[in-house]
């Protein structure tokens, strides 16, 4: 059973992504064009809560991104580049992944 991708109707955003080289530095950058970039969540007073720090929460699917994504890599949107504070792996029930959630400083 696969999970369908998020509607694309909420993934209006584009963003780069730059990862975290294990010898130092930051790989190229990879645009992913259709995301979701939350920026309500540090003002909502409910459960829906930030990374302490945090400004957006950014949602990527799967579908438009093949790498990976760990703390402290970078991702671009706004004409600014945000660090990567916390990031959860949403995967289908094969395993494989639907998409990530990542909360940016």
């Amino acid at each position: 059973m696969r999970v369908p991708p998020i509607p694309r109707m909420m993934r209006q955003e584009a963003v780069t992504v730059w990862r975290q080289r294990p010898e130092g530095g930051f790989s190229a950058s990879v645009e992913v064009p259709r995301c979701r970039v939350d920026r309500s969540g540090r003002l909502s007073p409910n459960d829906y809560q930030l990374t302490p720090g945090c400004s957006a929460r950014v949602f990527i699917d799967a579908t438009e991104y093949r790498g990976e994504l760990a703390e402290g890599d970078l991702v671009g949107f706004d004409g600014e580049r945000h660090a990567v504070a916390s990031v959860s792996r949403c995967d289908h029930p094969d395993g494989t992944p639907h998409h990530w959630e990542a909360d940016v400083a």
